[in-house]
């Protein structure tokens, strides 16, 4: 019994380097990358952190969670940027970012009154950014003048 604990207790305390390495990882791919790949992996990042901030909230490290959820904007917003910009996978980004705004709606149901305001204005920034896209994609065609 025991043993199963220590194993237990590794994994447990391991998950954390695991998730530093990945979010590091894709930090250096996003440099790297260029175009609409370099927008997916900034979207994706910023989903990731969702995860990184709702741990920080839970272990009572409002003013570090409140920090990386500036982190998923920032993120986010590179992401809605480069996308529009090059037109590359578009879609794709606005899927991402339509996962990381419901991560974060998600989240904001567990926090702390005073910790909500941050987030919804983030998860409202998101929600914008996600319109722009759409719109880039699907909107409006010029009416032909008669």
């Amino acid at each position: 019994m025991g043993t199963r604990l220590l194993i237990l207790f590794t994994l447990l305390t391991s998950l954390p380097a695991c998730a530093q390495n990945e979010l590091e990882k894709l930090k250096a791919d996003a440099e790297k990358a260029q175009g609409g790949q370099q927008a997916k992996i900034y979207a994706q990042l910023a989903d990731k952190l969702v995860a990184v901030a709702d741990q920080q909230f839970t272990s009572a490290n409002s003013v570090q969670g409140l920090a990386t959820v500036q982190d998923i904007l920032q993120y986010a917003s590179k992401a809605h940027d480069i996308a529009l910009r090059t037109h590359d996978d578009r879609k794709q980004v606005e899927i991402l970012l339509r996962l990381t705004q419901r991560h974060l709606e998600d989240m904001k149901r567990t926090l702390a009154a005073e910790d909500r305001p941050a987030v919804d204005e983030v998860e409202k920034k998101i929600a914008q950014f996600r319109q722009e896209l759409l719109d880039s994609m699907f909107g409006p065609k010029k009416k032909d003048e008669k």
